[in-house]
């Protein structure tokens, strides 16, 4: 992920499911209304939007990405949806009530290890200081931890929506965790 500063935090909003949009960057309209989490537990609503996020994504074959805040209240709320390309999703810097970063990496090609986070997924959100959570076409999610400065999967395969098309074997193997250093001898 990268991210760019190109405005402030837009209204939460629902994540019932994607419209169509013909703009390539910026945030993407999802359902009205705000959609705050049911639960305090930060890893459960981030699978919840990250499997919200699935169908339209590997439909699509693009990542979308946005951002977990803690609202004025102190419950979880996810901000406006960003469409992004097919290796990519950009975003605004975080603000002080951001708690981590999400994206989907779309739907399957052998063109990319997307079972896995990329380095770029974790150096953006070591730079931002901030945790992030990743959906793969095979349905396994990712957190990476800016704390530990690691990835750790928190569901394997198909623990949200996945890609039909998706082929476990060419993931080769995926190890429940990763640091930077083990994620960057991956892709040599």
């Amino acid at each position: 992920m990268t991210y760019l500063k190109i405005g402030g935090a837009l209204a939460v909003l629902g994540l019932v499911g994607l419209v169509s949009c013909t703009v390539d960057d910026g945030p993407v309209a999802v359902s009205s209304g705000p959609t705050l989490a049911q639960t305090d537990d930060i890893d459960a609503f981030a699978r919840q939007v990250l499997n919200s996020l699935q169908p339209r994504s590997i439909a699509e074959s693009r990542e979308y990405c946005g951002y977990i805040y803690e609202t004025d209240t102190g419950g979880l709320a996810a901000t406006a949806i960003y469409r992004g390309g097919e290796d990519f999703c950009d975003l605004p810097e975080p603000d002080d009530s951001t708690l981590a970063s999400f994206h989907t990496h779309g739907g399957f090609s052998d063109r990319y290890d997307n079972e896995v986070p990329s380095v770029d997924d974790m150096m953006g959100d070591f730079e931002a200081q901030t945790d992030g959570y990743v959906g793969t076409p095979g349905g396994r999610v990712w957190l990476i931890d800016y704390e530990t400065r690691s990835a750790r999967q928190l569901c394997g395969e198909m623990c949200i929506t996945s890609d039909p098309e998706n082929d476990p074997e060419d993931a080769g193997f995926v190890p429940q965790s990763f640091t930077l250093e083990e994620l960057q001898a991956r892709f040599q």
